[in-house]
C-alpha cells in the first residue's frame, strides 16, 4: 500500500526537483533517486507517516549533498571493517595478521577503478548487483574489475609494511566551530577539501602519534605527513608533545550525534510548555512593538523564527552552562579568531535517508556579519542556517558558481541586501555585479521579493534603536528561561550520564562540547512542535505551490 502511495508522488517530486535543478534531465534524476530511496526504506520495514514531508526532506538533502560536493564540502568516506571472502573466486579468506596487513597494503596501492569494487565487495560485503547499481556500470564490468584487482594485488603482496584501514578506506572529517572564525576562515579552511589532512587528524585523535606512525597508518610517505602536521600545529588544531602529535579538539561520530535524538523529541513533546511558554510571552511582547507592526507577512514570520531560534539556542546554552557549572571560553587564536573547533567523522558515504532524524534537526548557530562603515553606515546581518527545514538553503545554490574560493557568502549577501534596500548603484560602492546573479535564488528563499518590477528585501530590516528593543526582549526571555528551576531540573536529569567521551590526553575540550549531543535536537524539536500547534508559521513548505513552499529564514538586517 505504501509503495503505491509513494509512487503516486512522482509528479509532485518532479515538480519540486525541477525548481531546484532548473533543468528537466537533472530534475528527473533527482526525483527518481528520491523515489528509489523511499521504496528501499519501506522495503526494509520503514514506515513513512508524512509521505510528502519525508520525500521533500530526502530530495532536499540529496540536492544539498550535490551542492556540498560542488562547494568543496567533505562528504565522501568508506566504512570500517575487514573481511575478505568470495566463494565464487579463488581469493580465499585470510586469517593470519601478516597476510591481512599485506592485503591492506595491496588494496591501498590499487587504482580507484579497482579499489572501489574490491572495497565494496570484499570489505563491505556488497553484492555484484548492488555495486553495479551504485556505480552505474554493468555487472560484467564489476566482475572484470574484481578479477583485475585481485590479479594486481597478488603482484604487490611480496613485501609489505603495516598499514591501517585508513590506507584503503579513508574517513572524511567535517570541521565546525563555535566563536569567531580566523581571518582566512580558520579552523575549517585548514581541513576543507583535504582528505589527507582529515585522515591525519582522525589517526592522531585517540592517542598521540609520531609522524612515522601516522604515515605508516595512513599509507603515505612521511615526507607528505610532516608539513601537514606542522601546519595543523601552527593552526592550533594539533598539539605536539615531544616527537608526538595529537588532535586537540573533540570529534563526534554519527552515532554520537544521533544517539539521543528520539529521546530529545519525546522530552520536548511531553514538556512542551516548559520549553515554549517563555518564548510565547516574549513573542507577545514583540508583536506589540512598532518595529514588528511595520513588517509585511513574510518579514514578521522571519522575525518570529529568528526570535525563536535565538531564545532556544542561547537559552539552552545558559541552562546547560549552569547545569555543568562551566561556560565556554573562546581563546584568542594566532589566526585572529576566537574559536573552539569540533568535528564529525564519517566512516561511510553519507546517505540522508539513513540519517533523516539528524538532518531534520540540524542547524548552525547564530552568525553575525558586520561592516562598521559601509557607505558611512553600520550594517549587521544576524542569521541562523535552518538546515532542518527541507527547503532552499540561502547560502548554497547552483547559481553561485561565480563565487570564488575564499569569498564569504554571508558577506556578499549582507552587502547585496543593504545596496538593494538603500537603492545604491553597485558601481558607486565597487560591488561586483556578478553577485546580482544571486537575486533569483534569494527570491526563492523569500529573502528577496519582487514588487511592481522592483527587487525588495523581504527579511526584517530594523535600525539600531529597534534592535535594542528586540535585544532587550530577547535578553529578558533568555534570562527567565535560564532561571526556570523546573526546566533546569528537567534538562539536568535528562543529560545525566549522556556525556560524549573524549580521549583522556586532550584537556582543552570544554565540558559543554561533551554535552552537545544530548541537547543537539531540542531546538528543532521545539520549533516543529510549535509549528504543529500553530504557534509558528513554517511557510507551508510541503504544499505544491512555489509561492509558499519555503520556510521563513531566521535572518534580520540591522542598519544604523
Amino acid at each position: 500500500m505504501q509503495n503505491k502511495l509513494i509512487e503516486e508522488q512522482m509528479e509532485f517530486l518532479l515538480s519540486a526537483a525541477l525548481r531546484k535543478c532548473g533543468n528537466m534531465d537533472d530534475a528527473e534524476d533527482l526525483a527518481q533517486e528520491t523515489l528509489l530511496c523511499a521504496l528501499a526504506f519501506v522495503k526494509k520495514g520503514g514506515v513513512i507517516k508524512d509521505i510528502r514531508g519525508w520525500l521533500l526532506t530526502v530530495l532536499s538533502n540529496k540536492w544539498n549533498n550535490k551542492l556540498r560536493k560542488k562547494y568543496r564540502q567533505p562528504v565522501i568516506g568508506i566504512g570500517e571493517g575487514f573481511d575478505i571472502a568470495d566463494e565464487n573466486s579463488d581469493f580465499t579468506l585470510l586469517t593470519e595478521p601478516d597476510e591481512i596487513l599485506k592485503v591492506r597494503k595491496a588494496i591501498s596501492l590499487l587504482a580507484k577503478t579497482y579499489r572501489e569494487v574490491i572495497v565494496r565487495h570484499y570489505m563491505n560485503g556488497e553484492s555484484v548487483s548492488d555495486i553495479s547499481r551504485a556505480l552505474g556500470i554493468p555487472e560484467g564490468t564489476v566482475k572484470s574489475r574484481l578479477y583485475g584487482g585481485r590479479s594486481r594485488m597478488r603482484k604487490e603482496m611480496e613485501t609489505m609494511e603495516e598499514y591501517s584501514t585508513q590506507s584503503y578506506q579513508p574517513i572524511s572529517l567535517q570541521i565546525s566551530n563555535s566563536g569567531n572564525n580566523g581571518l582566512n576562515g580558520e579552523p575549517a579552511s585548514l581541513v576543507r577539501n583535504d582528505l589527507l589532512t582529515q585522515n591525519i587528524l582522525w589517526a592522531a585523535y585517540k592517542k598521540p602519534c609520531t609522524a612515522e606512525e601516522l604515515a605508516k597508518s595512513i599509507g603515505v610517505p612521511v615526507a607528505y605527513v610532516e608539513p601537514i602536521l606542522q601546519r595543523l600545529a601552527d593552526g592550533e588544531m594539533m598539539m605536539k608533545t615531544g616527537n608526538k602529535y595529537y588532535t586537540d579538539f573533540i570529534i563526534y561520530t554519527l552515532e554520537d550525534k544521533e544517539k539521543y535524538i528520539s529521546a530529545q523529541k519525546e522530552l520536548v513533546k511531553n514538556n512542551f510548555s516548559l520549553f515554549w511558554d517563555h518564548i510565547e510571552n516574549g513573542l507577545s511582547l514583540l508583536r506589540d512593538q512598532d518595529l514588528y507592526k511595520k513588517l509585511n507577512f513574510d518579514q514578521k514570520n522571519s522575525l518570529e523564527m529568528y526570535f525563536t531560534f535565538n531564545c532556544l539556542d542561547y537559552g539552552i546554552y545558559l541552562l546547560m552552562s549552569d547545569i555543568i557549572k562551566e561556560e565556554q571560553v573562546f581563546p584568542y587564536r594566532k589566526d585572529g579568531g576566537r574559536w573552539i573547533a569540533f568535528g564529525t567523522v564519517h566512516f561511510n558515504e553519507f546517505y540522508p535517508m539513513d540519517h533523516l532524524d539528524l538532518m531534520m534537526h540540524s542547524y548552525s548557530g547564530e552568525r553575525h556579519t558586520y561592516f562598521e562603515k559601509y557607505t558611512n553606515k553600520s550594517v549587521c546581518q544576524h542569521v541562523y542556517s535552518a538546515d532542518g527545514f527541507p527547503n532552499y538553503s540561502y547560502y548554497a545554490s547552483p547559481d553561485y558558481v561565480f563565487i570564488k574560493g575564499g569569498e564569504d557568502v554571508d558577506e556578499i549577501i549582507t552587502k547585496l541586501l543593504f545596496i538593494l534596500h538603500m537603492g545604491i548603484p553597485t558601481e558607486s560602492v565597487g560591488f561586483n555585479e556578478e553577485y546580482l546573479k544571486m537575486i533569483p535564488h534569494l527570491k526563492k528563499c523569500k529573502i528577496l521579493r519582487e514588487d511592481n518590477g522592483n527587487i525588495c528585501v523581504n527579511i526584517p530590516i530594523i535600525d539600531q534603536k529597534e534592535y535594542d528593543i528586540l535585544y532587550g526582549i530577547l535578553k529578558e526571555v533568555k534570562q527567565i528561561m535560564s532561571k526556570d528551576e523546573k526546566l533546569k531540573k528537567l534538562l539536568a536529569d535528562f543529560v545525566r550520564d549522556k556525556k560524549t567521551p573524549c580521549p583522556a590526553h586532550i584537556d582543552s575540550v570544554p565540558l559543554f562540547k561533551q554535552y552537545m549531543c544530548p541537547v543537539n535536537a531540542i531546538l528543532f524539536a521545539t520549533v516543529r512542535e510549535a509549528i504543529s500547534k500553530g504557534k509558528l508559521y513554517d511557510g507551508r513548505y510541503d504544499e505544491d505551490e512555489e509561492t509558499v513552499n519555503q520556510h521563513p529564514c531566521p535572518m534580520i538586517l540591522v542598519i544604523e
